[in-house]
Parts: structure tokens; C-alpha cells; sequence
């Protein structure tokens, strides 16, 4: 009996390794629902071009003087030239207005520039979940991106240069800074005319070599909920940090949401698109590998609700801009929260790396029954699940009839055709396992282990009742 036992406890143990999800097969499953999301802005920035005003520097010139006679600035002239250029930088960055006023020249400016985030999809139909600071912008916000991409234009070596000139003085880092941060104090405040428009975009997949260009891979896509009304540029005090967007598309790979919040000290998976290394790293990966997405992983620091109400997780994964939206996953695979913020060091103003926050899957899945929209998974990723539990067992063939299977109902799924090219090199290099499938047959293999269940316990009853219809009465009848 001790024997029988044992052996269902062991066939119970091989069906629970079996379900069990590694870090490696969580990333296969799921990548192919995480999106790059890429808003454009495009504008036109009219402003009137600053001139000096002498009357404030007139002003200055006495202050000025008073530090020169007291020997504040030093005793010779250029220590006495550079301090006083210094003082003036710092006046006009503290109140640009003042010292520089509008003139009868107009400038008309336009930009084009953006912002990058993260997304997963969570339905077929192409519902999209993401970080509200991703997709939505208030009108300042925005009039300060295209500010600061048209400033990045016209600030370059030729305005540092002219104001040297002038002044006949070469300036510091420092200094530059404190002049830039002048003239955008002053255009900000005297803007003429200013318009834009903003366009959401979807990265699927991974873009092939060979292809015209990357932005072909970009659908275009409309912000159906935002989570928060709440100052949007404040990511501490919006409130529920996530948004969902829609494409026009069907039969896309999904992921799921956890119904229930993760414990702490559990580890997680986040997976996502830093700007870090998808653009600001330049030159250094091909351009084509931007839509292949970072996987990092972390702990699950703490479990906490933010001042206004919302639950959030922290964790000390390692994200950083463009993971806002971005989805974290637990040991089961399914989604525990998206990226929302980190926390800066208050020192240097630096977000650090080791603590993060995440909008909690309670609050996501609350979040999606407002918006009536079913979490729910296609037969495009039960078929490539299946496939890769089989690929990963090297039964190739198996593999490669769930991955042709998702091919023929979602052409353009980023990963399939590699795994299908790599199943028939397997294949021809000799490598394949297919035969019996304990994956593919969970249950005939369910259905063995209940008959032996079953059976142990009808030899167990039977044992019993011969024991008492026999034994106990000879032993009574002695």
C-alpha cells in the first residue's frame, strides 16, 4: 500500500513540474503581446525674439559695481569680467522677463518630435493597456515638449557664440546652461501662436530586415480610457496611472491579469521598452532590433497604497523611462501590474534603480470592467503556448503544427516564423523528441493517473470489507 501511495504522490509531483512556469517559457508566452507605443508631435511655435532691455541692466550695472568695489569678484580684470557675467546669467535665468523684452520680429518655429512608452494587449480585438502619462498630455506639457525640441534646434554653438561675442568672454558649461534656461523662460511666457497635434502609434513585433523602413510596423491607434483626470504631468498625485488604447486589429497575442496581488518578496518579470536602449543608445544596435523588447526582473519590494487611494506595488526590477506602461509579470505569467514611476533621489534629483512603482493588477482589473472589456486570450496564444511548451521539449514536429497554426490565424505574429524556421533546422539536424507528449496529452495522462486513483481506492475498500466480512467474524467466532 506504502508503494501505491508513493507512486501517485510521484505522478502528482511529475504533473506539477510539468505545469510550472520558468522565467524563460513566461518571456516566450508573453512577449508577443508587449508594444512599443510611440506618440508624435508635430507643432508650430510663433513667438516675438527677445531684445535686451536696458533699463533693467542699467539697474543691474549699480549692484554690480558695489560687488567690484568691495572685492567680491577678485582683484584682477578677469576674475572681475567673469563673476559679473556669471551674476548677470544667473538675474536673467531667476527672471528672463525682465531683462529680455519682446521685440517687432516674429519667429515661426516648426517641430516634430515624441515620446515612447510601453503597452501590452489584454484582448484580441486590440485593446491595449498602458500608463495614462504615456498617451495623455496636457496642453502645457505639450507646448514644453515642442518648447524644448525647438529649443535642442536653435540653441546651438553659433547662439552661445554671438552672446560671447558680446560679452568677450568664453562661457562655462554652467554659464550656457543658465543662458538656455534664460531664453526658454522668455519664449515659454511670450508665445504668439501655438498649435499641434498629437498621434499615438503601436509598434507589433519585431520588424524584418529587408523591410522598407521600421515605421511600417507602426499602427495607428485612438485613447479610449484614461485612469486619471488628474494633473498629468504630477505621475505622484494623478491617481490610477493607466490608460487603455485600441488598434484596428483582430486575433492579436494577449496576456492575462492576475486576479489576485502578488506577495511580497516574490519574484516578477517586467518586460518593456527603455528609451535608454531602444533610442537614446544611437548607433550601437540596428535599427531593426528597436521593437525587440528588454526583459529585466526584481523582487516584489512592498505592497502599498499611494496618497491618493490607489493601490501600487514596489519593486526593485530595473526601469526606466519608455517601461511606463510596460507590463510586470509573476511566476504564473500573468500580469501583476504595469510600470507607472520611480522614485528619485532627492539629493541629485536622479530616479534610482531600486525603487520602482507599479499600478496593481487590483486596480487594473477594476479599471478594465469600467471600460467593459474582457481580458481574454485567442486561439492564436493557446496555439503558441502549446508550441512552445513542445519546442522547448524539443519535440519539434509537435512545435511546428501549433506554430504553423498560429501563422495561418495572425500572419504578422512577430516570433512565429523564426520558431518555425528553427523547428525544421532542429528537424533536419536530427534533433526532434516528438512521440508521446506529456504536454500535448495532459489528459490522457490526467484521466491514467485518476483510473490508478480510483483504483487504489476500490482495492482499499475491498480490503476493508473482506477484512471485516471475514477476518473480524472468524476472529469473533474463536
Amino acid at each position: 500500500m506504502r508503494k501505491f501511495i508513493n507512486l501517485i504522490v510521484f505522478v502528482l509531483f511529475i504533473l506539477c513540474i510539468s505545469f510550472s512556469l520558468d522565467q524563460q517559457k513566461i518571456v516566450e508566452y508573453n512577449k508577443p503581446s508587449v508594444v512599443l507605443i510611440y506618440v508624435d508631435i508635430s507643432g508650430e511655435v510663433a513667438f516675438s525674439q527677445p531684445t535686451f532691455n536696458q533699463q533693467a541692466f542699467q539697474a543691474l550695472q549699480q549692484e554690480m559695481l558695489e560687488k567690484v568695489y568691495s572685492g567680491a569678484w577678485g582683484t584682477t580684470e578677469e576674475e572681475v569680467k567673469r563673476n559679473a557675467i556669471t551674476y548677470i546669467l544667473k538675474k536673467m535665468a531667476e527672471n528672463p522677463n525682465k531683462f529680455l523684452i519682446p521685440s517687432r520680429r516674429q519667429k515661426r518655429v516648426q517641430v516634430n518630435t515624441g515620446a515612447v512608452g510601453s503597452g501590452v494587449i489584454i484582448n484580441p480585438n486590440g485593446y491595449i493597456l498602458t500608463a495614462t502619462h504615456v498617451v495623455a498630455f496636457e496642453e502645457d506639457e505639450l507646448k514644453q515638449i515642442v518648447v524644448n525640441k525647438f529649443l535642442s534646434q536653435f540653441i546651438t554653438d553659433d547662439f552661445y557664440s554671438s552672446f560671447e561675442q558680446e560679452a568677450g568672454v568664453s562661457l562655462t558649461p554652467e554659464e550656457e546652461k543658465l543662458l538656455a534656461r534664460a531664453f526658454m523662460g522668455y519664449v515659454m511666457t511670450n508665445i504668439t501662436d501655438f498649435n499641434y497635434q498629437k498621434r499615438v502609434y503601436v509598434g507589433l513585433g519585431v520588424a524584418e530586415k529587408g523591410t522598407s523602413n521600421v515605421s511600417a510596423f507602426f499602427k495607428p491607434a485612438n485613447v479610449i480610457k484614461i485612469g486619471s483626470a488628474e494633473k498629468v504631468s504630477d505621475i505622484v498625485d494623478m491617481g490610477r496611472d493607466i490608460a487603455i488604447i485600441k488598434i484596428d486589429q483582430n486575433n492579436l497575442p494577449t496576456s492575462l491579469i492576475s486576479e489576485h496581488e502578488p506577495t511580497e518578496g516574490s519574484e516578477i518579470t517586467v518586460i518593456g521598452y527603455p528609451a535608454q536602449v531602444h533610442f537614446f543608445a544611437g548607433s550601437l544596435f540596428d535599427n531593426f532590433s528597436i521593437l525587440k523588447p528588454t526583459v529585466t526582473k526584481g523582487i516584489v519590494s512592498a505592497l502599498r497604497t499611494s496618497n491618493k487611494g490607489v493601490r501600487v506595488i514596489q519593486t526593485d526590477a530595473t526601469i526606466s523611462g519608455g517601461n511606463s506602461g510596460g507590463p510586470a509579470y509573476n511566476s504564473e505569467g500573468k500580469i501583476i501590474g504595469t510600470v507607472s514611476w520611480g522614485i528619485n533621489n532627492p539629493e541629485i534629483g536622479v530616479a534610482t534603480q531600486n525603487y520602482n512603482i507599479l499600478v496593481s493588477c487590483a486596480e487594473i482589473q477594476n479599471f478594465i470592467k469600467e471600460a467593459n472589456i474582457q481580458n481574454v486570450q485567442s486561439d492564436v496564444d493557446k496555439n503558441y503556448s502549446k508550441g512552445i511548451d513542445e519546442y522547448f521539449e524539443q519535440r519539434y514536429r509537435n512545435a511546428m503544427r501549433y506554430f504553423k497554426k498560429v501563422q495561418e490565424l495572425y500572419p504578422d505574429h512577430p516570433y512565429v516564423k523564426e520558431y518555425i524556421i528553427n523547428c525544421q533546422t532542429n528537424i533536419d539536424q536530427g534533433k526532434d523528441k516528438s512521440g508521446f507528449s506529456f504536454q500535448g496529452n495532459t489528459a490522457i495522462i490526467l484521466l491514467i493517473v485518476a483510473v490508478i486513483f480510483c483504483g487504489g481506492l476500490f482495492l482499499i475498500v475491498a480490503a476493508i470489507v473482506v477484512y471485516f466480512l471475514f477476518f473480524r467474524k472468524k476472529q469473533t467466532v474463536n
